[in-house]
């Protein structure tokens, strides 16, 4: 319940953070330097690595949480005297954060410390055979510092650590993730069987997200419209085309397709290019957490009991039921087999309604004895006594394991699904060589549905629908010129300085990072 929330949202400590990296392995840029020049650690390898990956994934506030709720999808309700947080849900779904709110922070923070990490790991010549996976995962956390944050702080060297830290503009940044991402390309493997392992397909994705987005990343700070070059998106279409992994297809009508992307089993899907291991019962090479997609919002009493917090707003479930689709009809919202009914007693995806105990046989009761609905109607501050339990439709993005806290679910960073949205858009955007009517098709006739046309407009829906919850649509947004709107739970256009989070005030305390515009 809620105290596994707090105890979730507040574990990780607002360390202080200043230095980061650059290409060349002969500057030794480091993390965790105290204002005296001392170093908070001197060691790392590939898995300490990953494991900040998995501190941005795992942690639903960070992923989900900055990258979802700021968008049009998920909202975190005050319910009564629950979930507020000091209004932390509120502020970031309505746009009203501040440098001090605390998931801003940590995300800086973790992204950090992966960098420096995985720098350390570069510059010890004993752990090269990991080399080329560590320069991924270094341009995967530059990605995210230039996407959320603008300005990437470096070294050119360690030598006197009482300096402080240079900072890379926007811009500048951009082309060092691009430069790490095409080393790591180099010399990674080609596609194995296995998600969990970094490969060549995993820096492709890399590389085609950051040429799609090339355009938002070297503008002026608040621009809201964007110059997409054809060479840009050439390179997107480029780099989606030499991908080896390939589209869910078999069961495409019920959904089987697409939620074997999801299902504990997931290991098995060709589509993911990039997961975190799950391993069922835990274990030391488990690094995904996928078990708060069934914690966030499901109810208590419901199976699996959840924290009752976090919903999907009806404005974004509707984009579901465009083009002449019918309640239910679309599996990517709504998906269920007999072993779920059995297990769960509802259906996976966006959950509303009446719930069930498992094998449905009975009604859920809320805690004061009323059937839990739920229900689309939602505010930001819920203060009905019955609507504080019911509240909101319910998301549950993976297929609940049997052990619910230490599930075998990999959790999914890249899947192809998304490298063919990518590659759609680049071709609406001016790009050569795809076809992007053909890739809508794929993805919408592998779930049971018919054709629309290859529009940015239809796209931008399809993308809501293909890839809610994976962390993508607050990027998305922007790119497009939607993310500043007025939305259902946020009556007004935002400040163009939302488009870009505030640097916390613990890295401000080097003079040579300055505050985002507005903040």
């Amino acid at each position: 319940m809620k105290n596994k929330l707090k105890t979730l949202l507040f574990s990780t400590s607002m360390c202080l953070t200043l230095v980061v990296a650059c290409t060349d392995l002969e500057e030794i840029p480091l993390d965790g330097v105290s204002p005296q020049g001392g170093a908070t650690s001197g060691s790392a390898d590939f898995r300490s690595v990953l494991n900040e990956v998995g501190g941005i994934c795992n942690d639903w506030a960070r992923m989900l949480g900055i990258q979802e709720m700021t968008a049009d999808g998920l909202a975190g309700p005050t319910r009564g005297g629950d979930w507020d947080d000091n209004a932390a849900l509120r502020q970031i779904h309505a746009h009203t954060w501040a440098p001090d709110h605390p998931w801003i922070a940590s995300t800086y923070n973790v992204l950090l410390t992966g960098i420096f990490k995985a720098d350390l790991v570069l510059l010890d010549g004993t752990q090269s055979a990991d080399h080329s996976k560590v320069k991924f995962l270094k341009a995967w956390f530059y990605y995210h510092m230039i996407d959320k944050f603008g300005q990437v702080p470096y070294r050119d060297s360690y030598d006197d650590l009482t300096q402080n830290a240079s900072v890379y503009s926007r811009s500048e940044a951009f082309e060092v993730a691009k430069n790490l991402a095409e080393e790591a390309l180099n010399s990674l493997p080609e596609k194995s069987n296995d998600g969990t392992e970094i490969t060549k397909d995993a820096a492709r994705f890399l590389l085609a997200q950051l040429y799609l987005n090339k355009a938002v990343f070297t503008s002026e700070m608040g621009s809201t419209t964007y110059n997409f070059e054809a060479a840009d998106m050439t390179k997107v279409i480029s780099y989606v085309n030499d991908m080896t992994s390939s589209l869910n297809t078999i069961g495409s009508a019920n959904g089987d397709a697409y939620w074997k992307n999801f299902a504990p089993s997931n290991h098995e899907s060709d589509e993911i290019i990039f997961s975190l291991k799950g391993i069922l019962g835990g274990g030391s090479e488990d690094t995904g957490g996928p078990q708060y997609n069934w914690r966030m919002g499901m109810h208590y009493n419901q199976t699996p009991g959840g924290w009752n917090g976090p919903v999907i707003t009806s404005e974004y479930y509707n984009y579901f039921l465009e083009n002449g689709v019918s309640e239910n009809e679309d599996p990517r919202a709504t998906y269920f087999t007999d072993d779920i009914i059995d297990r769960l007693g509802n259906p996976v995806g966006i959950q509303r309604g009446q719930i069930y105990t498992p094998k449905k046989s009975e009604k859920v009761l809320d805690r004061k004895g009323n059937d839990l609905i739920f229900s689309p109607e939602v505010p930001l501050v819920v203060l009905d006594p019955v609507a504080i339990e019911s509240a909101g439709y319910r998301p549950m993005k993976y297929i609940p394991d049997t052990d619910l806290d230490n599930p075998e679910n990999d959790l999914v960073i890249y899947r192809y699904g998304a490298a063919l949205l990518m590659r759609a858009e680049a071709s609406l955007r001016g790009g050569t060589g795809a076809d992007a009517q053909a890739d809508i098709d794929a993805l919408r006739s592998r779930v049971g549905l018919g054709s629309i046309s290859a529009t940015l407009e239809n796209l931008y829906a399809e993308s809501a629908r293909e890839l809610w919850l994976e962390g993508t649509r607050r990027t998305d947004m922007i790119r497009f010129g939607t993310f500043l709107n007025a939305k259902q739970l946020k009556p007004t256009e935002s400040d163009t300085r939302y488009l870009l989070f505030p640097i916390p005030a613990d890295g401000l305390i080097n003079p040579n990072i300055t505050q985002n515009p507005g903040y």
